[in-house]
């Protein structure tokens, strides 16, 4: 099933909490880095927490090493080892999840399942799916499996299009159909968005398709095609013969095996977002993470 419209903070949080456990890799404080202060340091932000959610996050950073791999917790790098670039983003990816309503033990589990997510990437398929919304050439590939039927992913369609927008050259945004079937017409809209690809008219199509979700009779449908410059009776024969049915199924069968349950569902560079964080920050956070894995095929080391 799709997601239910909530709020931006509260889906990221519901869905966030569904995740399974991921384990935080175990590490050991180096005996001889220099003793921790007592508070947390003047660069964690605890800007709109309350006093419970501050002594949540600054316990947090006390405890939690840095992803970079240094021997310092997150505490210790923004307070000592002032280069370090790492902690200052995962310490405001804990903030927002702090402040998005997570506990203790939420906190802990869903900073570790970020992490982890980094190693474990899914084969996509893009070819046959552009043009890609934003520079073709951008090194990170962002792929959006989508229902046109879905409210969440109406929603989230102009954050995802501005946030391309923003960053020309740095990453690109590719649809992919997931129709969910038990949603009237989704599955009719989704073949009319690939038989848009072939008539070159696809982000005009995307963009009508979006504005109207209540058009799935074929007369509708080749009245939306002619509005975008394509031929109306031309989309009502292959929506009629079922030419691009075939399509469409292997892209919903793709999403399965990468995992996904519902729409809309992130992939950068094959890395599963796992919190639905669709806001420019949040996405900001993701991108930047992304770009310096891809950029040193891993985390770049202090």
């Amino acid at each position: 099933m799709t997601r239910p419209t909530h709020t931006a903070a509260a889906l990221t949080l519901a869905c966030a909490l569904a995740l399974p456990t991921s384990p935080a890799r175990a590490r050991t404080p180096d005996p001889k880095a220099p003793a921790r202060a007592a508070e947390a340091g003047p660069a964690l932000d605890l800007s709109g927490l309350d006093a419970e959610q501050q002594q949540l996050l600054a316990g947090w950073a006390k405890t939690a090493f840095c992803y970079c791999g240094c021997p310092h917790t997150v505490d210790q790098c923004m307070r000592e080892h002032r280069t370090c670039k790492h902690a200052a983003r995962m310490a405001t990816f804990a903030g927002r999840l702090v402040r998005a309503g997570a506990k203790k033990d939420d906190l802990a589990r869903l900073v570790s399942s970020y992490y982890a997510s980094f190693d474990k990437r899914a084969k996509i398929d893009v070819s046959g799916f552009g043009p890609p919304l934003g520079d073709p050439s951008a090194k990170i590939t962002m792929v959006e499996w989508s229902d046109f039927t879905c409210p969440y992913c109406q929603l989230v369609r102009p954050v995802l299009e501005s946030f391309v927008e923003a960053h020309g050259g740095r990453v690109k945004l590719v649809y992919k159909p997931y129709p969910i079937e038990s949603h009237p017409g989704a599955l009719e809209l989704a073949q009319a968005g690939e038989w848009a690809r072939d008539e070159k008219v696809f982000w005009p199509m995307h963009d009508a398709l979006f504005s109207s979700p209540g058009s799935h009779a074929p007369d509708e449908l080749a009245a939306i095609a002619r509005e975008v410059g394509g031929d109306g009776e031309a989309l009502k024969a292959a929506l009629a013969s079922g030419k691009y049915l075939e399509k469409v199924r292997a892209s919903q069968a793709e999403a399965r095996v990468a995992g996904i349950k519902g729409t809309p569902s992130l992939f950068l560079n094959g890395r599963a977002l796992l919190l639905m964080d669709y806001s420019g920050e949040g996405l900001e956070l993701t991108l930047e993470d992304e770009e310096e894995w891809a950029a040193n095929r891993g985390w770049q080391k202090d």
